[in-house]
């Protein structure tokens, strides 16, 4: 399995459920993203810009559980209450699936 591509459905698939399937497709052009997703950090700083620190968290949770389901993860990855990093998650997320 390619973490990219897993990762790419899951953001679309976080960010539908959030945003709605149009609100992904506008957020995701307006980032110029459409096609290549670029890693985690990267994602990160661009939606920071977008949607500030609350609204990037509720994204970034729901793109986590998107892909933590998609791999049959357990969602405990989510119980990070305080200190929850999405480029960290990301990191050891793609980790296990090279595993």
């Amino acid at each position: 399995m390619d973490f990219a591509d897993t990762f790419r459905t899951s953001v679309h698939g976080g960010l539908d459920k959030v945003l709605g399937q149009s609100g992904a497709e506008a957020v995701l052009m307006h980032m110029k993203m459409t096609d290549n997703l670029p890693d985690p950090a990267e994602f990160h700083k661009k939606l920071l810009a977008l949607f500030g620190v609350q609204g990037t968290l509720s994204l970034e949770r729901a793109i986590v559980k998107d892909l933590a389901v998609r791999l049959r993860w357990s969602l405990t990855v989510l119980k990070m209450e305080e200190s929850f990093d999405f480029s960290a998650t990301m990191r050891a997320i793609e980790k296990g699936v090279k595993a």
